[in-house]
């Protein structure tokens, strides 16, 4: 008789494959073979990163942009340059942020 977990587990990994190459490029030359040990980690790169400036909203790909992804801890930071105004900055990605607001 099958593991039920292993077949949970099986169908959450396709899932999550079938919904990660909906949005994945058509050119396989864009990402590693998936053979790679890092292809998991440029799929995420590939769809994680900022797309538009944070300063004038051109789309970084069509303007001659680039983003480098780096880790601190846990934290993933874009370093991105918008090749469209200039703009040079941090893009941090977080999973949650807890803020406080100032009185009124």
């Amino acid at each position: 008789m099958p593991d039920p977990s292993a077949e949970v587990a099986r169908a959450c990994a396709t899932a999550k494959t079938v919904a990660m190459t909906d949005h994945l490029p058509e050119d396989p030359h864009l990402l590693p073979a998936t053979s790679e040990w890092f292809a998991s980690d440029a799929e995420r790169h590939y769809l994680d990163r900022p797309r538009f400036c944070p300063m004038c909203a051109a789309s970084i790909g069509e303007h001659g942009g680039i983003t480098t992804e780096y880790w601190t801890a846990d934290t993933r930071n874009f370093m991105t340059w918008c090749g469209g105004c200039g703009w040079f900055g941090e893009v941090v990605r977080f999973d949650r942020v807890t803020i406080t607001e100032e009185d009124h």
